[in-house]
């Protein structure tokens, strides 16, 4: 597994380095150490950290409350805070911007190491949550438009079978008409590959299954 690269925001620079160095013998990869919550935001922007380990207390106008939030909404990248300051006020600032952990100093590696593995794992697990939500909500829409086409096809398809056996095979039209039937049933079975996929109507359906991985599914539209 690829280790995870992480971004520190420190702005007391042997702190910062020391950090980096627990974590790096950890086996995490840190992409880069910022000092102030302007840099941060733009090293997160740029390096896609998988986490950001942030300090409160920072120099400048923008403090890691500020600066985590803002990487929170632009980039969604989890944050663990990192600081000495307890305090119920900064607690209740911490607290607004969701924060994905809290660890207070001074620390153990080993308590940072599992804050870290915590918040990782929660970030991927609202991800993939997400994730699942919006392919169930993509293919219960994809089930429903095909469910919706498929009366008007199967009228086209029956009248043009009435049609065809009024003429003779020879005429023009009969060709003509002939390639629409094609056709329609070319678009019906599209839509019923679409609706095996969604299972729209699996009459075994269990709740849970109704998601399916589209990757792995293999169908050809001729």
């Amino acid at each position: 597994m690829t280790p995870a690269t992480i971004l520190v925001v420190e702005d007391e620079g042997i702190v910062a380095q020391e950090i980096k160095s627990r974590l790096e013998k950890s086996g995490y990869t840190v992409c880069a150490v910022a000092h102030d919550g302007k840099t941060a935001v733009a090293h997160a922007g740029e390096k896609k950290p998988d986490l950001v380990l942030m300090d409160i207390r920072l120099k400048g106008e923008m403090d890691g409350i500020e600066a985590a939030g803002i990487i929170g909404e632009r980039f969604g990248i989890p944050v663990v805070y990192l600081t000495a300051y307890t305090d119920p006020d900064t607690l209740e600032r911490a607290k607004v911007k969701d924060p994905f952990g809290y660890v207070v100093k001074p620390f153990e590696t080993r308590s940072l190491i599992v804050s870290i593995e915590i918040a990782l794992h929660r970030h991927r697990s609202e991800a993939e949550r997400i994730y699942r939500e919006k392919l169930q909500a993509v293919l219960e829409t994809a089930g429903a438009i095909c469910h919706e086409m498929n009366q008007p096809m199967m009228a086209i398809s029956g009248h043009t079978e009435l049609l065809m056996d009024t003429l003779d095979p020879g005429d023009p039209v009969y060709q003509k008409i002939e390639k629409i039937k094609s056709q329609v049933e070319r678009m019906s079975a599209i839509t019923q590959k679409l609706m095996g996929i969604t299972r729209y109507e699996t009459k075994d359906y269990v709740q849970g299954e109704r998601i399916v991985d589209i990757e792995k599914s293999s169908f050809t539209f001729d």
